[in-house]
This record gives C-alpha cells, sequence and structure tokens, in this order.
C-alpha cells in the first residue's frame, strides 16, 4: 500500500498549498445558523439553535474548462473509434497558467448558538476536507508541438495540495454602541490536522538543445514534498480518526454596521491561522539532472551507434528517486474576506452586494449580487447571481423553511445542479437546524 502513495507522490508532485471555498449565497441567509461560518457577527432571530450532524457542503470548480468543452473535441477517427482531438484542445482552451481545480466538502458534526440580550455564543464541531489541483497548458503544448530546439519547458505550472482537518469553534459577538447599531463578532478555533500534502517545490523542466549539440535533452527535477497522517491510514482508521497530535490555532472576525434605516455594511475576515504537522510526518526529496547527448547522423545510418532503452530510462527514473526524511512542517488556512452591502428594498424584502477574496498564495476575487426575502420567522429564500474563478453564469439560489424545525438547502449555481456538463463552479449546503 505505501508504494501506491509514493506512486501518488510522483504525480502531486505537481503541488502548491491553495484551499479554499466560497459560500456567497450562504452569507446572505441571516436566518441559517451555518451563515456564521462568513461572518462571526451574524445575529439570528431565534435564541437557540441546533445542529445535529445535519449541515452538508460540497463545493467544485475548474476555472479552465468545463466538461462539455473537453466532449466537444472527441471525434471519431477512420476506425470509427472515439478519439480526443489534442491539436483542437489546445487552440481552443484558453489556460493563463493560473488555473486550479479545487474540491472540498465539510461536515458540521455539531452545532450549537444561542442569544443572552445582547450576546450570542456558539459551538461547532467541523470536519474539513479540501484539495486543489494546479495546471497549465505546458504538458498539452508538449504533447501537440514537442520541444522547440534551444528552449526549456517548465512543468512546475502543475500543484496540488490537499488536506483534512477538524475545527472546533467557540463564536462570540456582541451589539454595541447607541441603538444597536454596531455588531463585533469572533470566532477562536482549535484545530487538529488529520493529514495532508503539500509540495514546497515542485521545479520540472526539459530543454531540448539546437541542431549542433544533436538535439541533446536534458531533464531535471527539484521537488519537496511533505506529508502528514497518511501512513495512519494504513495502521487503521481508529488511530487516524482518534489523531490529535497536529494541532493549530485559527480566528475569524467580522462585523456589521446599521449605517441607517436602508443600508447595513458588513465585513469579516474568515480563516487567520495555522496547523502545525508533527504526527505521521514524511518528507520526500528530488533533486537529479540527466542529459541525453542524441544520436549522431552517421552513427544512425551506419547502424553503428550503442543505444541502451533500459539504461535510459532508468537515468531518467534516478532523477525522481525520493529520499524520505522527517521534521514537522507548518501550513496556513486559506484566508477568505466579504465585503457586503445591504440596502432594504422593503420591509422584509433586502438587496446586497458583497465582493468576496480568498488568498492562496495570492488574491482571487468574486463579486455577488442577490436579493433575498423573508416571511416572518418560518422563511427565507434568496437569489444571487456571481461572477468568481473565471466563471459568469452563476445564479444562485437558498431557501430555508420552518420554525422548531428548518430545512434548508443553498447553492450558488444552481444552473449547474441541472447541467453539470456546462458548470466550472458547483457548490451546495444543504441540512436541517432545530429552532427554538
Amino acid at each position: 500500500m505505501k508504494y501506491i502513495y509514493l506512486t501518488g507522490l510522483l504525480l502531486a508532485t505537481f503541488i502548491q498549498t491553495a484551499w479554499a471555498q466560497q459560500e456567497l449565497t450562504l452569507h446572505n441567509m441571516s436566518s441559517i445558523f451555518q451563515s456564521a461560518h462568513t461572518n462571526p457577527a451574524m445575529q439570528h432571530k431565534h435564541k437557540v439553535i441546533i445542529s445535529l450532524a445535519s449541515s452538508y457542503q460540497i463545493n467544485a470548480k475548474n476555472t479552465g474548462f468545463t466538461y462539455n468543452q473537453l466532449l466537444a473535441q472527441v471525434e471519431t477517427d477512420e476506425t470509427g473509434q472515439r478519439v480526443l482531438d489534442l491539436g483542437q484542445l489546445a487552440d481552443q482552451l484558453k489556460l493563463n497558467g493560473k488555473d486550479y481545480v479545487h474540491t472540498s466538502a465539510s461536515l458540521d458534526v455539531f452545532g450549537l448558538s444561542f442569544k443572552a440580550g445582547k450576546n450570542r455564543f456558539s459551538l461547532n464541531v467541523t470536519e474539513h476536507m479540501q484539495a486543489r489541483l494546479g495546471y497549465s497548458d505546458a504538458i498539452l503544448n508538449l504533447a501537440v508541438n514537442g520541444n522547440v530546439p534551444g528552449s526549456t519547458i517548465n512543468l512546475d505550472g502543475y500543484t496540488f495540495n490537499g488536506t483534512h482537518y477538524r475545527e472546533i469553534g467557540l463564536g462570540y459577538n456582541r451589539k454595541i454602541l447607541e441603538d444597536d447599531k454596531l455588531i463585533v463578532g469572533g470566532r477562536v478555533k482549535s484545530l487538529f490536522g488529520m493529514s495532508n500534502v503539500r509540495t514546497v517545490r515542485s521545479d520540472v523542466g526539459l530543454t531540448t538543445a539546437e541542431e549542433n549539440d544533436l538535439y541533446e535533452i536534458t531533464a531535471n527535477a527539484d521537488i519537496l514534498v511533505r506529508t502528514s497522517g497518511i501512513e495512519m491510514l494504513e495502521e487503521g482508521e481508529t488511530d487516524y480518526i482518534t489523531n490529535m497530535d497536529n494541532k493549530g490555532l485559527g480566528v475569524d472576525l467580522g462585523a456589521s454596521y446599521r449605517y441607517s434605516d436602508k443600508w447595513t455594511f458588513s465585513a469579516s475576515v474568515i480563516n487567520l491561522g495555522y496547523i502545525s504537522w508533527k504526527k505521521g510526518v514524511t518528507n520526500y526529496e528530488s533533486k537529479g539532472e540527466y542529459v541525453f547527448s542524441g544520436i549522431d547522423n552517421d552513427e544512425l545510418f551506419n547502424g553503428n551507434f550503442d543505444f541502451d532503452a533500459t539504461e535510459v530510462l532508468d537515468s531518467i527514473t534516478s532523477i525522481f528517486e525520493f529520499d524520505e526524511t522527517e521534521g514537522k512542517y507548518t501550513t496556513s488556512l486559506p484566508t477568505q474576506v466579504y465585503l457586503s452591502g445591504f440596502y432594504q428594498l422593503a420591509h422584509k424584502t433586502t438587496a446586497s452586494a458583497t465582493l468576496y477574496s480568498d488568498f492562496v498564495g495570492g488574491f482571487r476575487k468574486g463579486m455577488s449580487l442577490g436579493v433575498t426575502q423573508t416571511v416572518g420567522r418560518w422563511f427565507q429564500a434568496s437569489a444571487t447571481y456571481t461572477m468568481h474563478a473565471r466563471s459568469y453564469n452563476n445564479l444562485g439560489l437558498g431557501i430555508a423553511v420552518g420554525t422548531g424545525f428548518q430545512l434548508y438547502a443553498v447553492t450558488d449555481n444552481i444552473i449547474s445542479l441541472m447541467q453539470p456538463g456546462n458548470a466550472k463552479l458547483v457548490n451546495m449546503r444543504a441540512g436541517f437546524n432545530f429552532l427554538f
């Protein structure tokens, strides 16, 4: 089994820290306890809210292309077989070198929120699993066009980071200032890392020399992959699930200010923090270079050349031989920022605009416009339009129904649920809460 993980690490040499998921429709759903995940200053109307393993969230996005765009480049050849036209695919895709595939899932194992006067307290236990694979068009261009003599193809645009961690959060917010215009809140989160794969370096290059040098090829690699918790999976699920040695700390901060009877503004910073990985750590490092000097034309035509394919393959393989070491390391949380303005169109109708950004080695921005309708304490619905991750056709919808027992479902792209083949962004949160 260990060799399977090592094989996976070879694929994961194209890796870097980067993972976060936005929930922009949820951000408008103040009647749902889980909206406090986007701003700890959320003040819910119900005095007590309880969630028991009942909030499920999934998120997936691909910034570079959709499934149907890929399928459109599949054609039938003269033998009747379906093949992917790589040349046409390279012409159609508009990759910018910073594209990525992201997936995440979370489960609120337990949630509690209660109000005491102007104060609100909360507790949550949440499992988080996230992964992101970054990619460029380097390999595709190499397959289609080959490597131009005198040039180097860099394959370090392929990155990945994956993690699973547990969060135990204690939240608090309070109404302050005259007429309770300002609400400030925060959440302190104790974190426990279950497993992680992270590439610190992933420099891989292929250089082809000029004709005078017989198109000599130089391959080199400088790779460092850090992992934690992977081998514990082999030892048993109990050892993995009960592991609490990889500790971390996180903080969420938020505020909401009622400027007038019509206007309210809010801001939040989510996931300021880190996880220190100490348990079950294995680091894989590889540095190497191989030069294939080519074959002399005279030897080639005379049949006198000596070419040992096995020796060449062994030499190339040796470039990616990993030295295993141990040593703790630290990863940061995917920091997210929400800036919002809300305008009351009618007594229970609110329009909103939200600017969103996550920081994962650089800021990635998004924007959402929405309208939210509330009916009493038993119904709330929100419709949004979102631009994010180079995706511009995202129509979101959120619905929460019930008092005493609340059912809810929220998505940033309802079209993707009906036509997943055309979607770059798919997300969904659904569950139920007990309200008192």
